[in-house]
């Protein structure tokens, strides 16, 4: 009886071990590449790393994750390669492409639905981060379901807010004019200010040197926000 008992007692315990190591991770809502660096470049060579960072739908980081690394290059694209990533924590990558000298490698990751803004690592230690998704919206995934963020690229600069109407065209709603920025470039604030707001988009100056667009969700209580430098816009990530 007792033997019996003991084995019951063990079944039961390895179902709840079993429950507990097949807890669903949790899902990626947005990803971002917050730093970069070049570790050698030589001939057809490249080696460099960068540091992805995932955040879930209440924007807190995602310790660990699964994503899928595109890099091109100078000398062409290579295959996309599958990595466990560790949010804050460096990745590292080597390549040799091609026959012709290096000049730059250019990096994105994607988890699921989620894709981060690139980081171009060039061969001369440059690092310029660049806009998120295929039209270069500032905010890919991160709140551009209410409103797309743009760096502008006519003569009155700043950003441009649009909203998507229900055929998913763009509406222009206004912008955050270069005047808004310009008293905090190379000069930031004692404290985060206000700055003004388009639309569902709220722009503040940074204590850090950066500025940051909240898009408030005016149907759930969500707030998606995008952290950046200026001008031009670059070192885009999300909180």
């Amino acid at each position: 009886m007792h033997r019996k008992l003991l084995i019951m007692a063990c079944l039961l315990f390895s179902l709840m071990a079993a429950a507990v190591f097949t807890q669903a991770a949790p899902a990626i809502n947005s990803l971002a590449i917050t730093g970069a660096g070049l570790l050698q470049c030589s001939g057809n060579v490249i080696e460099a790393s960068f540091t992805p960072t995932a955040y879930d739908a209440g924007n807190s980081t995602v310790g660990s994750f699964t994503a899928t690394v595109y890099i091109t290059t100078s000398n062409g694209a290579v295959a996309p390669q599958s990595a466990n990533l560790t949010s804050g924590s460096g990745y590292t990558f080597y390549l040799a492409v091609g026959s012709e000298t290096m000049s730059y490698a250019e990096v994105y990751v994607v988890s699921g639905s989620a894709q981060s803004g690139t980081v171009t690592i060039y061969c001369d230690g440059r690092v310029v981060f660049g806009a998120n998704g295929e039209d270069h919206r500032m905010n890919y995934a991160n709140g551009d379901l209410i409103n797309v963020l743009y760096a502008a690229t006519d003569s009155q600069g700043g950003v441009k807010v649009y909203s998507v109407d229900a055929n998913s065209k763009g509406v222009f709603e206004g912008r955050f004019a270069y005047t808004l920025f310009e008293p905090y470039l190379d000069n930031p604030p004692a404290v985060n200010t206000f700055l003004g707001q388009v639309d569902y988009s709220r722009l503040y100056a940074l204590t850090s040197g950066e500025f940051q667009i909240i898009v408030d969700d005016p149907i759930e209580s969500k707030t998606y926000t995008t952290i950046f430098s200026a001008f031009p816009v670059s070192g885009i990530y999300f909180r």
